[in-house]
Protein backbone atom coordinates (compact mmCIF):
# COMPACT_ATOMS: atom_id res chain seq x y z
CA UNK A 1 0.00 0.00 0.00
CA UNK A 2 1.25 3.53 -0.82
CA UNK A 3 1.50 6.81 1.09
CA UNK A 4 -1.04 8.95 -0.38
CA UNK A 5 -0.23 12.14 1.77
CA UNK A 6 2.62 13.56 3.24
CA UNK A 7 0.30 13.03 6.76
CA UNK A 8 0.48 9.19 6.02
CA UNK A 9 -3.47 8.89 7.77
CA UNK A 10 -3.90 5.45 6.05
CA UNK A 11 -1.49 3.39 7.38
CA UNK A 12 -1.52 4.86 10.68
CA UNK A 13 -5.69 4.35 11.01
CA UNK A 14 -4.58 0.53 9.88
CA UNK A 15 -2.64 0.04 12.66
CA UNK A 16 -5.43 1.62 14.86
CA UNK A 17 -8.15 -0.83 13.96
CA UNK A 18 -9.03 -3.72 15.89
CA UNK A 19 -6.96 -2.51 19.02
CA UNK A 20 -8.18 -3.39 22.06
CA UNK A 21 -5.84 -1.40 24.64
CA UNK A 22 -7.06 1.67 26.19
CA UNK A 23 -5.12 3.65 24.76
CA UNK A 24 -5.45 2.39 21.28
CA UNK A 25 -9.28 3.20 21.42
CA UNK A 26 -8.55 6.74 23.20
CA UNK A 27 -5.95 7.08 20.16
CA UNK A 28 -8.57 6.55 17.91
CA UNK A 29 -11.37 8.50 19.20
CA UNK A 30 -8.82 11.21 19.25
CA UNK A 31 -8.15 10.85 15.70
CA UNK A 32 -11.95 10.83 14.29
CA UNK A 33 -11.85 14.92 15.84
CA UNK A 34 -8.27 16.33 15.02
CA UNK A 35 -7.17 18.16 12.36
CA UNK A 36 -4.60 17.69 10.02
CA UNK A 37 -1.57 19.87 8.12
CA UNK A 38 -0.96 19.65 5.05
CA UNK A 39 1.50 21.92 2.42
CA UNK A 40 1.11 22.10 -1.55
CA UNK A 41 2.48 24.10 -4.12
CA UNK A 42 0.25 26.14 -6.83
CA UNK A 43 1.62 28.57 -8.92
CA UNK A 44 2.07 32.10 -7.73
CA UNK A 45 -0.20 34.00 -10.19
CA UNK A 46 -2.98 31.46 -9.16
CA UNK A 47 -2.12 32.06 -5.56
CA UNK A 48 -2.61 35.93 -6.06
CA UNK A 49 -5.67 35.21 -7.86
CA UNK A 50 -7.33 33.45 -5.39
CA UNK A 51 -6.61 35.80 -2.40
CA UNK A 52 -8.30 38.18 -4.28
CA UNK A 53 -11.38 36.18 -4.87
CA UNK A 54 -10.78 35.05 -1.28
CA UNK A 55 -11.08 38.65 -0.37
CA UNK A 56 -14.17 39.35 -2.58
CA UNK A 57 -15.94 36.88 -0.90
CA UNK A 58 -14.94 37.88 2.61
CA UNK A 59 -15.99 41.45 1.75
CA UNK A 60 -19.97 40.02 0.28
CA UNK A 61 -20.48 37.99 2.62
CA UNK A 62 -18.56 40.05 5.84
CA UNK A 63 -17.48 36.66 7.01
CA UNK A 64 -13.57 35.41 7.18
CA UNK A 65 -12.93 33.91 4.17
CA UNK A 66 -9.34 32.18 3.26
CA UNK A 67 -7.81 29.99 1.06
CA UNK A 68 -8.00 27.62 3.53
CA UNK A 69 -11.80 27.87 3.37
CA UNK A 70 -11.77 27.65 -0.29
CA UNK A 71 -9.95 24.94 -0.73
CA UNK A 72 -11.94 22.85 1.94
CA UNK A 73 -15.05 23.74 0.37
CA UNK A 74 -13.29 22.20 -3.01
CA UNK A 75 -12.61 19.70 -1.37
CA UNK A 76 -15.86 18.99 0.28
CA UNK A 77 -17.46 18.92 -3.83
CA UNK A 78 -14.85 16.53 -4.69
CA UNK A 79 -16.01 14.30 -1.71
CA UNK A 80 -19.29 14.68 -2.78
CA UNK A 81 -18.56 13.75 -6.47
CA UNK A 82 -16.94 10.73 -5.01
CA UNK A 83 -19.91 9.64 -2.79
CA UNK A 84 -22.56 10.07 -5.82
CA UNK A 85 -19.98 8.26 -8.23
CA UNK A 86 -18.02 5.61 -6.70
CA UNK A 87 -16.00 3.63 -9.21
CA UNK A 88 -12.50 4.21 -8.96
CA UNK A 89 -11.80 4.77 -12.71
CA UNK A 90 -14.24 7.59 -12.93
CA UNK A 91 -12.19 9.28 -10.35
CA UNK A 92 -8.71 8.56 -12.02
CA UNK A 93 -10.34 9.74 -15.28
CA UNK A 94 -11.07 13.41 -13.96
CA UNK A 95 -8.01 13.37 -12.00
CA UNK A 96 -5.73 12.81 -15.01
CA UNK A 97 -8.07 15.50 -17.15
CA UNK A 98 -7.63 17.84 -14.49
CA UNK A 99 -3.53 17.32 -14.44
CA UNK A 100 -3.73 18.02 -18.42
CA UNK A 101 -5.61 20.72 -17.97
CA UNK A 102 -3.31 22.03 -14.96
CA UNK A 103 -0.35 22.40 -18.21
CA UNK A 104 1.32 19.48 -17.07
CA UNK A 105 1.88 16.84 -20.20
CA UNK A 106 1.10 13.60 -19.27
CA UNK A 107 0.19 10.23 -20.81
CA UNK A 108 -0.21 6.69 -20.21
CA UNK A 109 2.83 4.15 -20.17
CA UNK A 110 1.43 0.31 -20.66
CA UNK A 111 3.05 -1.72 -17.74
CA UNK A 112 0.94 -4.88 -18.68
CA UNK A 113 -1.94 -6.40 -20.51
CA UNK A 114 -4.54 -3.57 -18.83
CA UNK A 115 -2.07 -1.79 -15.68
CA UNK A 116 -1.20 1.94 -16.94
CA UNK A 117 1.29 4.09 -15.30
CA UNK A 118 0.54 7.75 -15.21
CA UNK A 119 3.72 9.55 -16.47
CA UNK A 120 4.15 13.79 -15.52
CA UNK A 121 6.59 16.26 -17.10
CA UNK A 122 6.22 19.06 -14.85
CA UNK A 123 5.85 22.80 -16.48
CA UNK A 124 8.09 24.93 -13.97
CA UNK A 125 6.84 27.64 -12.86
CA UNK A 126 7.19 30.31 -9.79
CA UNK A 127 5.41 28.39 -7.08
CA UNK A 128 3.98 29.69 -3.81
CA UNK A 129 3.38 27.10 -0.87
CA UNK A 130 -0.36 27.03 1.11
CA UNK A 131 -0.29 25.19 4.78
CA UNK A 132 -3.99 23.79 5.05
CA UNK A 133 -5.39 22.91 7.87
CA UNK A 134 -8.58 20.38 7.41
CA UNK A 135 -10.29 17.74 9.66
CA UNK A 136 -8.25 14.27 9.81
CA UNK A 137 -11.49 12.38 8.97
CA UNK A 138 -11.93 14.35 5.66
CA UNK A 139 -8.26 14.10 4.41
CA UNK A 140 -8.42 9.95 5.74
CA UNK A 141 -11.37 9.72 3.41
CA UNK A 142 -9.35 11.10 0.43
CA UNK A 143 -6.52 8.52 0.88
CA UNK A 144 -8.80 5.59 1.24
CA UNK A 145 -10.41 7.24 -2.45
CA UNK A 146 -6.90 7.23 -3.59
CA UNK A 147 -6.07 3.42 -2.45
CA UNK A 148 -9.37 2.39 -3.58
CA UNK A 149 -8.02 4.11 -7.05
CA UNK A 150 -4.81 2.08 -6.60
CA UNK A 151 -6.52 -1.30 -6.95
CA UNK A 152 -7.61 -1.05 -10.69
CA UNK A 153 -5.03 2.08 -11.87
CA UNK A 154 -1.71 0.47 -9.80
CA UNK A 155 0.68 3.01 -9.26
CA UNK A 156 -1.27 6.02 -10.00
CA UNK A 157 0.99 8.50 -8.40
CA UNK A 158 -1.51 10.52 -6.85
CA UNK A 159 -1.72 12.07 -3.13
CA UNK A 160 -4.29 14.02 -1.09
CA UNK A 161 -1.74 17.06 -1.84
CA UNK A 162 -2.03 16.69 -5.55
CA UNK A 163 -5.73 16.39 -5.58
CA UNK A 164 -6.09 19.44 -3.80
CA UNK A 165 -3.09 21.14 -5.67
CA UNK A 166 -5.73 20.15 -9.03
CA UNK A 167 -8.81 21.05 -7.26
CA UNK A 168 -7.47 24.86 -6.72
CA UNK A 169 -5.43 25.11 -10.19
CA UNK A 170 -8.74 24.40 -12.37
CA UNK A 171 -11.02 26.20 -10.04
CA UNK A 172 -9.27 29.67 -10.00
CA UNK A 173 -8.05 29.38 -13.91
CA UNK A 174 -11.70 28.73 -14.66
CA UNK A 175 -12.72 31.74 -12.73
CA UNK A 176 -9.92 34.29 -13.81
CA UNK A 177 -10.62 32.83 -17.77
CA UNK A 178 -14.40 33.71 -16.85
CA UNK A 179 -16.00 29.78 -16.99
CA UNK A 180 -17.19 29.86 -13.53
CA UNK A 181 -19.09 33.16 -13.08
CA UNK A 182 -21.39 31.43 -10.91
CA UNK A 183 -18.57 30.74 -8.17
CA UNK A 184 -19.19 33.94 -5.93
CA UNK A 185 -22.56 33.49 -5.88
CA UNK A 186 -22.75 29.93 -5.07
CA UNK A 187 -20.13 30.30 -2.22
CA UNK A 188 -21.95 33.06 -0.83
CA UNK A 189 -25.03 31.24 -0.86
CA UNK A 190 -22.99 28.27 0.83
CA UNK A 191 -22.00 30.73 3.63
CA UNK A 192 -25.55 32.00 4.19
CA UNK A 193 -26.53 28.37 5.38
CA UNK A 194 -23.78 27.97 7.54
Amino acid sequence: MGKYSQADLLKEELSLIGSSDLFGRFLQKMNKTSTVLLSIDVPKNLFLRAEVFCEDIQDLSEMPFSQNDLINLLYNDFLTYAKKNPDPRILFRMLTSLDQQAGQETHLAKQGESVFKLIRKEVRQDMQTLQLRMRRKFALRGEVLLADMEEVQPQHGYTLERVFELLYVDFIDKFRKGDNSAAIKNILALLEDK
